[in-house]
């Protein structure tokens, strides 16, 4: 053993074991004030990233149960004004049931129909939530609508779940119009159906005036020519990116646009309103390819069928809101599950044993003290040098 006053090995020693006690000494009060054995990207580089992307996705799960949150606060209340207008139209089908019975004082029935279609847009139009309305369509939307669909996102890929608007208006259903004896006409297409410009289906109302729906895709003007007695409204349809089924149902809409009820029933078109049971329908036959027209009828039979179809047709419209609400409360269920799942897949990774780390901070005091006692000693030795040139 070499006895020197430059080189206290036993020091450096001392000094070496002190320093990594005291680093072990930071690692582990850090562990014990966060709670968390990984919190930095030094602590375990290839943890610390996925813990990262862990902790971004938990984050976004919390947009994700609120975009769900809003859906089913936007769909409860489209379900609770469609059962009010689905409660409606029973009403509306009895009153049009006793316009049937002979005495009856037909205008005032009519008045009630008419109370009970304002009611049912009521309903429509009033369904709204956060500028988002589900129960009327966007060519009709009141003021403050600012959307009549919906998308919701449903995961952290930004799915989403979408439900499309379900006109539940009076036009929406078919009910523009209606009166206890109303008119109706239908206009059935075989498997030859097909549009161009100038096809025109022509309406005469018991006003005597008349009504022309001609199909246009805007490179030509409209064949057809208003007049006093004549209104002329475009259809626009293009055959060429269009299906023949477009072409219908934008018949369709234009038709009840002008006042008047119509819906599509397969390759059927059913127009339903004030129409003129004697006025001639031979106008009709220009519907296009394939079409055959049936002759206006009117009677209270005539109405309740109306009624019957958009019965029929609104509980299709309430089927698919109550799927969609089914199927957002599902996806809040599992979100929830998700993010749980997360945070607890997360806390396994990063969180700090701090009963393991509690007995590890006595050890480690334990060692600092007896390193601090054993660098003392080191540096006594070199004191006992003096002793050997003492005379």
């Amino acid at each position: 053993m070499t006895f020197s006053i430059n080189t206290n090995s036993s020091a450096m020693a001392a000094v070496r074991s002190l320093n990594t006690i005291s680093n072990d000494m930071q690692k582990t009060q850090a562990r014990v004030e966060t709670g968390l054995k990984i919190n930095q990207a030094k602590d375990d580089p290839a943890v610390f990233a996925i813990t990262q992307k862990m902790r971004a996705d938990i984050k976004g799960m919390d947009a994700v149960k609120d975009s769900l949150a809003f859906g089913k606060a936007t769909l409860s209340t489209a379900n609770t004004g469609i059962k009010q207008i689905s409660d409606e139209l029973g009403k509306l089908k009895e009153t049009v049931l006793k316009g049937s019975q002979q005495g009856l004082d037909v205008a005032k029935i009519n008045e009630q129909i008419k109370n009970a279609l304002d009611n049912i847009d009521g309903f429509a139009k009033s369904s709204v939530y956060n500028g988002v309305n589900l129960l009327v369509d966007a060519s009709n939307a009141p003021a403050g609508v600012t959307n009549t669909a919906l998308g919701v996102i449903k995961d952290l890929s930004g799915s989403t779940i979408s439900i499309g608007n379900q006109d539940s208006t009076a036009s929406g259903l078919g009910l523009a119009g209606l009166t206890v004896d109303q008119g109706q006409m239908s206009v059935t297409f075989d498997q030859t159906m097909a549009f161009a410009n100038g096809d025109a289906i022509s309406l005469v109302g018991k006003d005597g005036k008349t009504h022309t729906f001609e199909f246009n895709d805007g490179t030509a003007t409209l064949t057809s020519q208003p007049t006093d007695t004549t209104t002329v409204r475009d259809v626009q349809y293009d055959a060429a990116t269009q299906s023949p089924m477009e072409g219908l149902n934008a018949m369709a809409d234009a038709i009840k646009n002008a006042g008047f009820g119509a819906r599509v029933e397969g390759n059927k078109l059913i127009v339903t309103g004030a129409l003129d049971t004697a006025a001639s329908v031979t106008a009709t036959t220009s519907a296009g390819t394939g079409a055959t027209v049936a002759a206006v009828n009117a009677s209270a039979d005539t109405a309740v069928d109306t009624i019957d179809a958009a019965i029929n047709l609104l509980g299709t419209k309430m089927a698919t809101l109550g799927a969609a609400s089914s199927q957002v409360e599902g996806m809040q269920d599992f979100s929830k599950a998700l993010q749980d799942s997360l945070k607890e897949g997360l806390g396994a990774l990063v969180d700090a044993d701090l009963a393991e780390e509690s007995a590890k901070l006595t050890a480690l005091q334990t060692k600092q003290q007896l390193a601090v006692q054993s660098l003392s000693i080191a540096n006594q030795n070199s004191q006992s040098l003096t002793s050997l040139f003492r005379g």
